[in-house]
């Protein structure tokens, strides 16, 4: 994608994205890039403008993050949320938490905090958040019927994790969606930031933090470019897939270094028989940008001043 100018680029996601939820994948992206389109117009900063498409992200109940997201072995969400300036290297991450619409609101919030801590997590990240002043709910209101149901089928097999990852296959595994969602912005005065949340694995154990809340891992952004990663934590966290693409921006255009980085994700995680998959998005200085995946589908999204949005799922 040539560069120049503001950029808004988004994911929803990076899996095996039913044909029957396309069209609500299509339209929490659209939603998502209008707030962006008029955060930017509105000349607000990258940080700014990232936080409010991945709140808006997280609002939307087609994506796995906030309002959505799946849950774990005890029926209940757990939410993961990063947020980085380029400019400065500010960061903020919460994980593990159960009660915040928004996890990407007090991931923000942290930038601004006394400096003693960059990543909060379970009861400590919400006590902050409420310190600040920002909303929290029951749980139970973060989860939606798509999720219920699916965690009632997967319960049935409380193996299916754990056995296919030894090599079992013909244990039943209805789509498990890696549905994470996140933003690269560059705005008006050449400002990079990057945002990544998730409501994590589905029926995964409690207390799992996977690579959305860790920069490098599941979001990143330097003066050089911002990148927002979704797909198999693990594996991501492995090899700190947004710091690699990053640090390939020197050398390969955006989308190349992003194809290369999927490939050495695969090549250097060895001890599952599947290939570890993921999406990656991610703009440079410059403004150029790009994304790649090694998923069968991926839901992105993107706009620039004086071009028309585009959605692709």
């Amino acid at each position: 994608m040539p560069g120049d100018g503001p950029l808004v680029l988004v994911h929803g996601g990076a899996w095996d994205i039913p044909d029957a939820v396309l069209a609500d994948h299509r339209a929490g992206l659209e939603r998502a890039l209008r707030v962006g389109r008029r955060a930017v117009e509105a000349g607000r900063a990258a940080l700014d403008v990232v936080v409010e498409v991945v709140a808006a992200l997280e609002d939307h109940p087609a994506f796995d993050a906030g309002r959505g997201s799946v849950l774990d072995r005890d029926g209940q969400p757990q939410l993961d949320a990063g947020v980085m300036e380029g400019e400065t290297r500010r960061w903020g991450a919460v994980g593990n938490v159960r009660g915040l619409p928004n996890p990407v609101r007090a991931a923000r919030a942290l930038l601004g905090a006394d400096g003693q801590a960059r990543l909060l997590v379970g009861e400590g990240a919400e006590r902050f958040a409420a310190e600040r002043g920002l909303p929290a709910v029951s749980p139970s209101a973060l989860v939606v019927p798509r999720e219920q149901d699916r965690y009632d089928r997967l319960r049935a097999h409380p193996d299916f994790g754990s056995a296919a990852f030894a090599g079992q296959m013909d244990v039943p595994r209805p789509p498990a969606p890696q549905g994470t969602v996140g933003c690269v912005v560059r705005d008006g005065r050449g400002r990079l930031a990057a945002a990544t949340s998730t409501g994590g694995a589905p029926l995964t154990r409690a207390g799992r933090v996977g690579d959305s809340p860790v920069p490098g891992a599941g979001f990143l952004a330097t003066p050089d470019g911002a990148a927002s990663a979704t797909g198999w934590g693990e594996a991501i966290l492995t090899v700190q897939l947004c710091a690699r693409v990053v640090g390939a921006l020197a050398a390969r255009p955006p989308a190349d270094a992003a194809r290369q980085s999927l490939a050495e994700l695969a090549a250097a995680v060895r001890w599952s028989p599947e290939p570890a998959t993921a999406g990656l998005l991610v703009v440079g200085a410059d403004g150029r940008a790009g994304w790649s995946f090694s998923t069968p589908r991926m839901a992105r999204a993107w706009w620039r001043p004086g071009q028309d949005p585009e959605v692709h799922v």
